[in-house]
């Protein structure tokens, strides 16, 4: 596997799209399936980096299903990325589903199936680990921008969590506009407004 992986990221060095990449990453993940349920079914732990290339492959190619089954491995056997990753491990799970997140809503494109569902769980795997705050501003900054239609109230909470992080992340135009639309939405107080009757 660890041949395999190695040419296939010979392959994948020399092609120069993102877009062309990813649908290359795509087509080769097929490869490492049975590999990967064997590796967590044994549950052995132990230096693998196939299995840390996988997990950030699936999260480019929005599998995140997959890459969080891998993810909760790694971090629980506290695997390691390689040096030349900005990031730790645990950061990178959060910090590529956030950053797919907030480009596809940036560009106005669907984010991949589950990403909410995916972010809360990456933040579950990764919870007390020690991480850039900003990381977290991000992933809660892309939770809250994707619950804004479904529920404004929990979108709130996450965009202001996300402010707690990093004051300087961007979402304080989106607070305040949600809870406009969350007080116009409330029905009135029927004794607002009425002092005490003798």
């Amino acid at each position: 596997m660890l041949a395999l992986l190695q040419a296939h990221m010979v392959n994948l060095k020399a092609i120069k799209s993102r877009k062309l990449k990813i649908e290359t990453k795509r087509r080769f993940l097929p490869e490492y399936a049975a590999y990967v349920d064997g590796v967590l079914a044994a549950d052995a732990g132990g230096d693998d980096l196939v299995m840390v290339m996988l997990m950030v492959w699936h999260i480019d190619t929005g599998d995140y299903a997959t890459a969080l089954r891998i993810g909760a491995y790694a971090v629980k056997h506290r695997l390691e990325l390689p040096a030349t990753f900005k990031r730790d491990l645990q950061a990178t799970l959060v910090e590529e589903i956030a950053q797919a997140v907030l480009e596809a809503l940036a560009a106005a494109i669907p984010p991949a199936a589950g990403a909410a569902e995916a972010l809360d769980r990456a933040l579950d795997i990764t919870e007390g680990a020690d991480m850039p705050d900003e990381v977290r501003a991000k992933a809660h900054k892309a939770l809250g921008l994707l619950r804004r239609e479904t529920s404004p109230a929990a979108a709130v909470a996450d965009l202001r969590l996300a402010l707690t992080f990093d004051p300087g992340c961007g979402v304080k135009t989106e607070i305040a506009r949600l809870e406009r639309q969350l007080a116009a939405a409330s029905p009135p107080d029927p004794d607002a407004g009425t002092g005490p009757t003798e």
